[in-house]
């Protein structure tokens, strides 16, 4: 066995499982020791990993970016700094990874990226993708032995709804990027490590030796499903971190993501141990979120800024203004105003007038409408449930980094039905950790995918 290889072939804890929440905006990584059962879980078998450490303001939000600087690959917060220091000649980071996934052709995976994210001309999306998952599994390890867990554990990924089509050859792909980047993790350590990043020269070498895996058993790493697959819906993850308590109950997930939004609706059922099973027909994916909010503001501020299209600096403050665009949408919401800078302009905006945007007001409604066809799905369910001398409330959740926006805030407070709803907050373990309670909604994907028992589709 060629000796760089040799995590593909390490024998996976049985004891655990992993999950790689690889999100637009932020990537996360939880490790879940297994019981019995998922209501016997306590906060001591569950472990998001700091991923992020030393790499990121919160220990477990990994940005996902790379960067292709002139001699290596940066990853995460150094990615995101070279980015910021090479705006002002047009260099972009590669970002928003999950949204190239879901929304691009399969077959166009594989193709030429822009000079503007790979100014040498030579790497593909898949490529920059694996590499960047190289590095999570490398942070993931290096977080699992401070933590002195076992690694590795079979694995898991997260991914959105997508349809029949899109779930099939997403499988094969997503596994493929998981063996090459264990593969990759072997060959690029010291420059994983770094935070001068991943020589082209070696990160070429180790892709021109990467062996065909395609009949490598994937059951050695990683954690089936109950319907065969190593991927597991965003929502379905959700719900299974979130919902852990029995008793008789719907419960609709809005999770609000970068660049996805996903809706599912899910029946708990009485009994000693809890059971959760999909309300047919409820799961419904919006293939719009944050980072298109990101993108409205960014054209409304440089539309008050007066630049003109030919301008010199309208290019290089496009750029400064994405790289802080999810700073900016903070501030603007948290505090119902921005005033920032624009080359040399002051521009105001406030929260009022960016809600009213045609553009922003479209997608809200857009998002409006995907929410209440899953609340719909709910209501029947709870509906056939009340025939039966049984009233079921509906509780509604919001998670992911959205879930606090002021158009997903209103839509939940003004549902089109008369039932009884109840705003719900996950049903995650408390820790000390502030990181951790601040963004536990973030972390319910990753939790939530590593655990044994998810929820069933009922029939």
């Amino acid at each position: 066995m060629t000796s760089w290889i040799r995590r593909l072939f390490l024998k996976r804890s049985s004891n655990a499982i992993g999950c790689v929440d690889f999100g637009t905006a932020f990537s996360k990584f939880a490790i879940v020791e297994m019981p019995e059962k998922t209501n016997g879980l306590g906060e001591d078998k569950i472990h998001p990993l700091a991923i992020a450490k030393n790499n990121a303001v919160n220990q477990y939000l990994l940005p996902s970016l790379v960067f292709v600087a002139e001699d290596a690959i940066l990853f995460g917060k150094s990615a995101e700094q070279a980015a910021q220091r090479q705006a002002s000649s047009g260099r972009l980071a590669f970002s928003s990874l999950k949204r190239f996934i879901t929304t691009s052709a399969i077959s166009g995976i594989d193709d030429a990226l822009p000079g503007e994210i790979d100014p040498t001309g030579t790497y593909t999306a898949s490529q920059l993708i694996t590499v960047f998952l190289a590095f999570v599994l490398h942070r993931a390890e290096a977080a699992a032995k401070v933590e002195k867990l076992a690694w590795p554990p079979k694995l898991r990924v997260a991914r959105p709804a997508w349809d029949a089509e899109r779930s099939a050859s997403g499988e094969v792909m997503m596994r493929r990027f998981v063996r090459h980047a264990f593969i990759l993790l072997d060959r690029l350590e010291p420059g994983l490590s770094s935070e001068a990043g991943v020589k082209h020269s070696d990160f070429k070498a180790a892709l021109a030796e990467i062996p065909d895996t395609s009949d490598f058993p994937d059951s050695e790493i990683f954690h089936f499903t109950e319907a065969g697959t190593a991927t597991v819906c965003e929502a379905a993850a959700v719900a299974a971190a979130s919902v852990r308590y029995p008793g008789p109950r719907i419960v609709v997930i809005a999770d609000i993501g970068g660049g996805t939004s996903d809706f599912s609706a899910y029946v708990t059922r009485s009994g000693r141990s809890l059971t959760l099973e999909e309300v047919p027909a409820s799961t419904r994916t919006h293939n719009e979120a944050g980072d298109f909010l990101d993108q409205q503001l960014i054209r409304i501020l440089v539309a008050k800024s007066g630049l003109l299209p030919e301008d010199p600096a309208l290019k290089s403050a496009m750029i400064m203004l994405r790289l802080r665009q999810r700073e900016l949408k903070e501030i603007l919401f948290t505090e119902g105003q921005l005033i920032t800078e624009v080359a040399d302009a002051s521009v105001i905006l406030t929260e009022a007038e960016f809600l009213a945007d045609a553009e922003v007001a479209a997608f809200s409604a857009r998002l409006q409408e995907t929410f209440y066809e899953t609340v719909s799905v709910a209501v029947g369910a709870a509906q056939r449930a009340a025939q039966a001398s049984f009233h079921m409330p509906i509780e509604i959740m919001p998670t992911g980094g959205g879930f606090a926006l002021p158009m997903v805030i209103d839509m939940i407070e003004n549902l089109p039905h008369d039932w009884r709803f109840i705003a719900a907050a996950p049903d995650l373990f408390q820790s000390r950790d502030p990181d951790f309670d601040h963004n536990f909604r973030q972390l319910a994907v990753s939790i939530g995918g590593a655990l044994k028992e998810l929820p069933r589709q009922s029939i």
